[in-house]
């Protein structure tokens, strides 16, 4: 691929070594070119007001207690409804992924996926589909044949031994 045929890609995070770490992965690929990086929303929307990209990466802004995960989501649904958004998220809880995807995003990835997975959903959402979620995500959203059940998973991996309820939503 050219360099002019790049992906185009912004990514938003308020953490620097996350941006940097997302860049350089990026960058290391020939499909992609990270052109702007910033740590804020209102840094990303000013930037969405002057360039076009082709996909944005939305990295765990408003991540925390009581955040609202959606309103970035839908403000950049409003500025620029053509152009995909990721979420790359440290979210587990099914509910919450939930509202990010009918908030808005076309992809959603968690933090603890590998790159390659990461590459595979924005690959998705540039070919124009939506509601791609990764594996991991996924298995937060696997539901069982109840839309009230809630369903345990060994998370001792990745949370030092703490079990961990999802509560699905239904399909």
């Amino acid at each position: 691929m050219k360099r002019e045929d790049k992906i185009r890609i912004v990514v938003v995070d308020d953490r620097p070594v996350v941006l940097y770490g997302l860049q350089s992965w990026f960058e290391s690929h020939e499909r992609f070119r990270v052109t702007a990086c910033v740590r804020s929303t209102e840094q990303l929307l000013a930037r969405l007001r002057t360039t076009k990209y082709d996909v944005i990466v939305v990295s765990c802004i408003g991540e925390g207690p009581g955040a609202d995960h959606a309103a970035l989501l839908r403000e950049l649904r409003l500025m620029c409804p053509a152009t995909p958004v990721v979420a790359f998220t440290d979210e587990i809880a099914a509910g919450a992924l939930a509202d990010i995807q009918r908030a808005g995003a076309a992809g959603l990835v968690s933090t603890r996926e590998e790159a390659r997975t990461f590459e595979r959903v924005c690959s998705r959402v540039l070919s124009g589909a939506s509601n791609i979620v990764s594996p991991r995500i996924a298995g937060y959203f696997d539901a069982g044949d109840s839309r009230d059940a809630v369903r345990c998973f060994d998370a001792s991996s990745v949370y030092r031994g703490v079990r961990v309820s999802v509560r699905p939503f239904g399909s």
